[in-house]
């Protein structure tokens, strides 16, 4: 039998202690681990396998943590509740067989409850898919897999949990595998809430408990993010029922049994409603055996007041429901009141219906008030539930228990669903199924009166009621959770080329009407051939598109017509075959193409093509040998209030028919290369055809969508419009030769939408409306005398009016080429790219191949020297421009001597250094620089075991390949793109007499990508020894980059942030960077302490925080610090003495400025973590503003000062009043921007993954693999 480790919440109590000794003598427990508030030192206990250790809360994620790294052995017993609990005769030992037999991720089991001396079982239920609620009774001991925990804490997305970890931590494990229910009573608990069942159920509505709700909603949204049920804020069909024809407006059921005391109120409370519509009330009697019957009796002659008698004598509440909304009474709307209920006043039933119409709802639901029967407020008094948000209101109901009340139905789409027949969760039941197709609308006031007494259903109930109507409500929960995983699963269907042909084939079976039109198409609908100077166009004939080249396209009258794209307005025969999460596939009745699909959302929205670009590119590489094609709203779009694409066969298409010469005359506007020189795609200018265009030409979908989102941003675009008008095409290109296939993507810019000729009243009159497919050729005409009539020259000038003149694309053309504004990651990088690091300078180099490399088309190998003479490079007596060393194998590798690293810094220093790759050497401003050649991902080896030691926990070794991969990539885009840079500015300086404020980024790096030195990435080729775990490392993380709206992240990183991590405007130019902003370091706090003035800054620095960095464990400090980087053995708070002379003597030297004695250092500006990026240096001759942080840190230094985040103290002045002495003390080491390596080092030793690593210092990015 296993053994387990046990975490307790310590108490000091008798039963505590017992429990402890009992747990000491057990065999089958390996540890005891007593989970405390209070500091560990200040106790003791006498029992050896129990060990003290401090959390924060039981709740609080770090909690959860800590037990992942303590715990010892292969499973975990966790009781966290601060009920006192006994164990029960061999507890242990059935749970750990338990967990052994069925390899759960948990166990639970049944217990006694103790209430003084009373002790009564307390059964628990079986977990399923559907017990998801935050409230789930497993009993306060639980049998927890070690192995889930820390699935899930790598696994997890969230940083921050105060309240909800263990909630967390079991919907994540039921993911993993089962949460096993242990059918036995193991355990005594001693009950401490005795409040009855009715007045628990409403705690999650308390204020008081907000903050708590709030942080459950989100673990639970995770969660179904996560399994695949999560429903989207902008899913919702529109309840279309205000042409079915109804007696009244609305009726309100009321369903009784047995409520003689009662009925009555509540029907006079529906009589007193005041409304400017008609409405009855339906009281469906279920054969009430008191006097309820006879106090209906009353109504009899009322119209107002229908009394049923079902003639099933089985039915529940629901039933009762279900019978009175299919009866020929119900009106419109169908609302409830409960037999012992009232409405709170008589504009109840008004309101209600009002937002039906105003919220265009298929469900309302109110707010009400506990109340007794004299009508006094009970806590907690109103129950207005706006834990329910429009974002996340029908996700966030799968959690608790109660959607409010009183509910009401528009009534067609209740009896489409209907009611189970129970008389409990027969309402939460509807209501979950209504919400996961239509839109619920909420009313926060008061409107409902619920009366409590003994008699209700749900005051106090016993614990095996309470697990019947919770097993009941888990079972709606996974049924419901079950259908929407389903639903999610059809709209996500990703394209398919034979399930789209498939579908075309069952819809013209099924179809006649569809059938006879593509028929059509083939055997009647004619084509001609007009052409010029090697253009050629193509006239179709085609009468099925009259009503489509007539239809109006003003404002009004869109407005006025139905939406022949939504589902509603479609014929009964058409299908639909739902693809790519937002869209279905259509069959076009009045085809243009073989195979013409209409492709619309499924969702009424405007013809705008912006967020649908990668699955407009998506789609044209999976329908092979066919277009993809977009029409403006006013560029063609027969429905342009709402979005759609369409496709057809490419036959026939005489621009895509003729493409390989239109290629051959193709403009370069902009394109993407690799290293060798080769084209990955790019931006275009058609020339030789009818009319101007651009195109887009990738080798795949994301770097195609990327292109084409970059164009359409230089497009002009009309005041008002949503988006350019355009036309797009777009389809695969097959490659005859090994070339890889290319998605062309061809967008026509439009000036107008319809030709002079359209509006004419003569016979000159031609009734053609140009879309997309007439734009590239295949001109539709749906009148025979324009199809015969139509010139050559009329065809051309057409095509040449509406869309935007030559000139004009040629100077938009000239506009994008010179853009500065960045590019997305898709289409940067290609494939996995060759870096230049500039490794050292001088005038006399010597270097050795260690194998034999190439030059000159000769081989050479051995010890080599180099000099500079005369502006040349000499070797071996012969004078260069520049020389390229290229490897014969991959792994060759060239040693240099002498490279000086840390340059400037207070560990530089020389040594020999080893690298792979190619050698360049280049003569640049009388000196010798020497490049060297590598791919990424090998310099990105060295990088993390230069940074880091090779030894470090693999998910840091991970986030800092990410980090530097994204950071390197950037630099490369600015060097090799001079037309492209990213979105942070170079290095600036600003001089006057009075300020000196200086920032450096790079600036000088020309000559190569990068240096290799700290000012970039620290990289010492193969000099420092790279595992296979720093192999790992980079190799699990090929291709992957920080992204900030798909461009690619210049990601920072600093040694130690101090706590605090700093804002990018802080250290370089003032802007705002959103991916590298200030982030408190730890997961306890997401907001960032207010370092609002000196005080508090000096409060900050002098009492340190407990945050990541926070750590002097040099097991974790070795993961980060080289050898030479611990010689610095105080960096996350420090302090430096300097004398009078010492401090005045070095700013007089790195100024080039005498200040005379320094009197004061003045703060005058600090960032978010407490740098300072200007400080006021007053001396006794002069003074002076420095900035920014770097600049002040060389100032203070002979080297560079830790970080600029410090507070100063000046020692006894003379009698000159001149202070003899200053002392610094500080906090971190480096600029702080971006991830804090030792921060990251503990995180990872702590168990986080490398993506959240990321999440947590990058709060604003995400993680994308750019290249495989």
């Amino acid at each position: 039998m296993n053994t387990a480790d046990f975490f307790i919440l310590y108490q000091e109590s008798e039963a505590v202690y017992d429990l402890l000794s009992e747990l000491q003598q057990n065999p089958h427990i390996a540890n005891v681990f007593l989970l405390t508030t209070q500091p560990v030192s200040e106790l003791t206990i006498p029992y050896a396998k129990c060990r003290f250790v401090t959390i924060q809360s039981t709740e609080n994620l770090s909690t959860i943590r800590t037990i992942s790294q303590m715990a010892e052995s292969d499973c975990c017993f966790f009781q966290l509740s601060p009920n006192a609990v006994r164990l029960g005769y061999r507890c242990v030992e059935r749970m750990l067989e338990c967990m052994a037999a069925e390899q759960p991720m948990m166990v639970y089991a049944d217990r006694y409850d103790r209430v003084g001396d009373s002790v009564q079982p307390h059964p628990v239920i079986d977990y399923q898919k559907g017990s998801v609620r935050d409230d789930f009774d497993f009993g306060c001991l639980w049998l927890v897999s070690l192995s889930g925990i820390r699935h899930f804490l790598k696994h997890t997305t969230f940083v921050h949990v105060k309240y909800a970890s263990t909630y967390a931590l079991r919907l994540y494990l039921s993911t993993m595998g089962e949460l096993f229910h242990l059918k036995e009573y193991l355990y005594e608990e001693e009950k401490v809430d005795l409040r009855k069942s009715g007045e628990k159920q409403f705690d999650y509505v308390d204020p008081r408990n907000h903050a708590v709700q709030k942080e459950k909603e989100a673990v639970c949204t995770e969660h179904l993010h996560r399994i695949g049920a999560w429903l989207a804020p902008d899913e919702y069909d529109e309840p279309h029922c205000e042409h079915d024809e109804f007696p009244v407006e609305a009726s309100v059921i009321i369903p009784v049994r047995n409520r003689e005391r009662t009925i009555q109120d509540a029907v006079e409370s529906v009589l007193s409603q005041q409304a400017d519509f008609s409405y009855n009330v339906i009281v469906v009697n279920n054969y009430s055996t008191d006097g309820t019957a006879e106090k209906l009796h009353r109504y009899a002659g009322n119209p107002q007041v229908k009394v049923l008698v079902p003639p099933m004598h089985d039915l529940g509440i629901g039933g009762c429901w279900d019978y009175a909304i299919r009866s020929a009474y119900c009106g419109r709307f169908a609302v409830q009141l409960d037999s012992d209920d009232l409405y709170s006043g008589p504009d109840t039933l008004s309101r209600i219906v009002a937002a039906f119409y105003e919220q265009k709802a298929a469900m309302v639901i109110g707010s009400y008030r506990m109340v007794d029967f004299q009508l006094n407020t009970l806590p907690p008094g109103l129950i207005d539930h706006k834990e329910w948000t429009v974002e996340n209101g029908r996700n966030n109901a799968l959690r608790i228990n109660g959607l409010g009340a009183p509910r009401a139905f528009q009534t067609s789409i209740l009896r489409q669903i209907g009611f189970p027949n129970t008389s409990y969760g027969e309402d939460y039941a509807v209501g979950l199924a209504v919400s996961r197709r239509f839109r619920i609308a909420r009313i926060y006031d008061e409107l409902y009166l619920c009366r409590r007494w003994e008699g209700n259903s749900d005051a106090a109930l016993s614990v095996e009621k309470i697990n019947k109507n919770n097993q009941y409500k888990d079972s709606i929960r996974t049924m419901e959770i079950s259908a929407r995983q389903h639903l999610n699963r059809i709209w996500k269907t990703p394209v398919s080329r034979e399930q789209t042909a498939d579908f075309i084939d069952r819809q013209l079976a099924e179809w006649p009407m569809a059938r006879k039109s593509f028929s059509d198409l083939a055997e009647q609908v004619r084509l001609r051939d007009v052409s010029r100077e090697g253009c050629r166009l193509t006239l179709q004939y085609n009468p099925a598109r009259m009503g489509s080249a007539t239809a109006k396209v003003d404002a009004v009258s869109i407005k006025q017509r139905a939406c022949f794209l939504c589902d509603h307005n479609r014929p009964a025969e058409q299908l639909s075959l739902p693809i790519e999460g937002h869209f279905q596939i259509l069959i076009n009745p009045y085809p243009i193409l073989p195979r013409h699909l209409t492709i619309p959302t499924r969702r009424h929205g405007a013809q705008s093509v912006g967020e649908y670009i990668e699955t407009f590119c998506r789609l044209a590489w999976t329908l092979k040998d066919d277009v993809v094609f977009y029409n403006g709203a006013r560029c063609g779009a027969s429905a342009p209030d709402h979005a759609h694409f369409q496709a057809g066969r490419c036959c026939g298409v005489p621009l895509i028919a003729d493409w390989r010469y239109y290629d051959s005359l193709l403009s370069t506007v902009k394109v993407t290369k690799d290293a060798s020189g080769a084209e990955h795609g790019g931006i275009y200018v058609l020339k030789g055809y009818a009319c101007p265009a651009f195109v887009v030409k990738a080798d795949n979908v994301e770097r195609g969508a990327e292109w084409l989102r970059w164009l359409i941003k230089f497009l002009p675009k009309a005041d008002g419009q949503l988006e350019p008008d355009m036309n797009l095409l777009a389809w695969k290109q097959r490659s005859e030769s090994d070339l890889a296939d290319q998605l062309i993507v061809v967008l026509f810019p439009r000036t107008k939408h319809r030709p002079e000729c359209y509006f004419r009243e003569t016979d000159s009159q031609r009734l053609i409306s140009p879309g997309a497919l007439d734009m590239a050729g295949l001109i539709i005409t749906p009148r025979a005398s324009d199809y015969e009539q139509l010139t050559c020259d009329e065809a051309f000038g057409i095509l040449q009016e509406v869309t935007m003149s030559a000139s004009s694309v040629e100077q938009l053309a000239l506009r994008i080429k010179a853009s500065n504004q960045p590019l997305g990651c898709s289409a940067f990088v290609a494939t996995e790219p060759e870096v230049e690091v500039g490794i050292m300078h001088g005038e006399d180099i010597k270097f050795r191949l260690n194998e034999v490399y190439v030059v000159e088309n000769n081989t050479v190998s051995g010890l080599q020297h180099l000099a500079y003479h005369e502006g040349k490079i000499l070797w071996n007596g012969n004078l260069y421009d520049e020389l390229l060393f290229r490897p014969c194998t991959t792994d060759s590798t060239f040693t240099l001597e002498k490279v000086t690293i840390g340059i400037h810094f207070h560990w530089e220093r020389q040594e020999d250094q080893t690298f792979l790759g190619a050698l360049k050497f280049v003569v640049h401003d009388d000196t010798i620089w020497v490049v060297n050649i590598v791919p990424v991902e090998t310099y990105l080896t060295s990088v993390i075991s230069s940074e880091m030691k090779a030894t470090s926990d693999l998910e840091l070794l991970k986030a800092h390949a990410v980090v530097s991969r994204s950071w390197l990539f950037v630099q490369m885009m600015n060097r090799r793109n001079p037309d492209v840079k990213s979105n942070l500015e170079p290095a600036g300086k600003i001089v006057n007499e009075d300020e000196i404020c200086t920032w450096y980024d790079r600036k000088d790096h020309t000559l190569f990508d990068v240096c290799a030195d700290d000012h970039c990435q620290r990289y010492q080729g193969v000099t420092r020894e790279s595992t296979a775990h720093v192999s790992q490392a980079v190799r699990a993380t090929k291709g992957l980059v920080l992204v900030f709206h798909d461009e690619i992240c210049d990601a920072r990183f600093s040694k130690c942030c101090g706590g605090i991590s700093e804002e990018y405007a802080a250290c370089w130019d003032k802007r705002d960077v959103p991916y590298l902003s200030a982030v408190h370091d730890n997961m306890e706090e997401d907001s960032v302490p207010v370092l609002s003035d000196e005080k508090t800054v000096e409060a900050w620095i002098n009492h340190p925080e407990d945050v990541f960095c926070n750590t002097h464990d040099q097991h974790i400090l070795r993961q980060v610090l080289n050898d030479y980087d611990c010689e610095t053995p105080d960096f996350y708070r420090w302090t430096i003495c300097y004398s009078q002379e010492e401090l005045s003597d070095m700013v007089r030297k790195n100024l080039n400025m005498d200040l005379g004695y320094i009197v004061d250092l003045q703060p005058l500006s600090r960032g978010k973590s407490g740098r300072l990026y200007r400080l006021k240096i007053v001396g006794t001759l002069r003074s002076i503003i420095v900035g920014k942080e770097l600049e002040i840190r060389r100032v203070l230094s002979d080297t560079h000062l830790y970080s600029s985040a410090f507070i100063i103290e000046k020692g006894k002045e003379n009698a000159s009043g001149v202070p003899q002495s200053f002392v610094l003390k500080g906090a971190g080491w480096g600029h702080g921007v971006g991830m804090c390596q030792i921060g990251a080092a503990v995180m990872s030793e702590q168990g986080y993954s490398f993506e959240q690593i990321l999440r947590h210092y990058y709060k604003n990015a995400e993680i994308k693999k750019v290249y495989q």
